[in-house]
């Protein structure tokens, strides 16, 4: 949707509300999805679109077949403010035990320097600006957020599965992570369920367990890829597997196998980057990381 058309955010959060407060929505469970898209950066525009798009889509198809509502907003263009994700979190309503949040971020990411043991990406929000400051390393460092963070900002709104996923590029940056965000990710550290090395259908669906999924498109030190004919390649995959994952699964059966889906997606946009140069002629090798974390009762 061009900006020059777009809806105001006041009105998309307003919308997202009601689809959390109405009579209905709280017969069954629901999937709150939010989408934070940079649609307004001319180099990533048009693979962010896509990538949004098809999350849009697989996830109100894998709703309709799984008998669960969807609440979805996208923050993207001239709403693509950190602030406007705030607002979305803290708009989030739950009603059932099964309920699900899932945050999905196609733009721009990046890493400190000499912090190799932090895995995941910084989520670059930074709003729509023309302004100098825009490429200053404290405007940046303003309006960003790593991705472990986002995950527990979300997770304590209480659903019991909570995802988060970041289709962006984990490329390091000359700075040093600032105190705060040094503070922030201690925080992460300290508060963060047990690591969980598998995902059986018995631990998702056991109501006495809270699960966290947490997903980068690319390692630490890696570009992530976008073609402009499909969109980012790991979202591309990811949401093909989940599409044909669906397509043969009886109607009403809610169980995903996430760690097979994440496995194969990976697999195939790291064969995939193979094929395109990031720079200085050398291939791509984009490999996506992701973790679970369990909180057993």
């Amino acid at each position: 949707m061009p900006a020059s058309k777009q809806i105001p955010f006041s009105q998309l959060l307003e919308k997202f509300k009601k689809t959390m407060n109405g009579e209905k929505v709280k017969k069954q469970p629901r999937l709150v999805l939010i989408i934070m898209a940079n649609t307004h950066d001319a180099a990533l525009n048009e693979g962010c679109v896509k990538d949004a798009n098809a999350v849009k889509k697989v996830f109100a198809d894998i709703c309709k077949h799984i008998h669960y509502d969807l609440c979805a907003i996208e923050i993207s263009g001239h709403n693509y403010h950190r602030d406007n994700l705030i607002q979305a979190v803290d708009s989030i309503i739950l009603h059932n035990e099964n309920d699900v949040t899932l945050f999905y971020y196609s733009g721009h990411g990046f890493s400190y320097h000499k912090d190799s043991r932090r895995k995941y990406p910084q989520v670059d929000m930074r709003p729509h600006n023309d302004q100098v400051q825009y490429n200053k390393i404290d405007f940046i460092e303003k309006h960003t957020e790593n991705l472990a963070v986002i995950l527990n900002i979300i997770r304590f709104k209480g659903a019991r599965i909570n995802i988060a996923i970041g289709d962006c590029c984990n490329t390091i940056i000359p700075f040093k992570r600032p105190l705060k965000s040094e503070k922030d990710m201690n925080i992460v550290k300290g508060i963060m369920p047990g690591l969980s090395k598998a995902l059986t259908k018995k631990l998702f669906t056991d109501a006495k367990n809270a699960v966290s999924i947490l997903v980068s498109s690319s390692q630490h030190g890696q570009p992530a890829i976008t073609d402009m004919a499909m969109g980012s390649i790991f979202t591309h995959h990811f949401t093909n597997e989940l599409a044909n994952t669906i397509s043969n699964k009886p109607k009403g059966n809610q169980y995903l196998p996430w760690l097979r889906l994440l496995k194969q997606s990976a697999n195939k946009a790291f064969r995939d980057s193979k094929g395109y140069d990031v720079g200085d002629g050398k291939k791509g090798k984009q490999k996506a990381v992701f973790e679970v974390f369990i909180d057993k009762e």
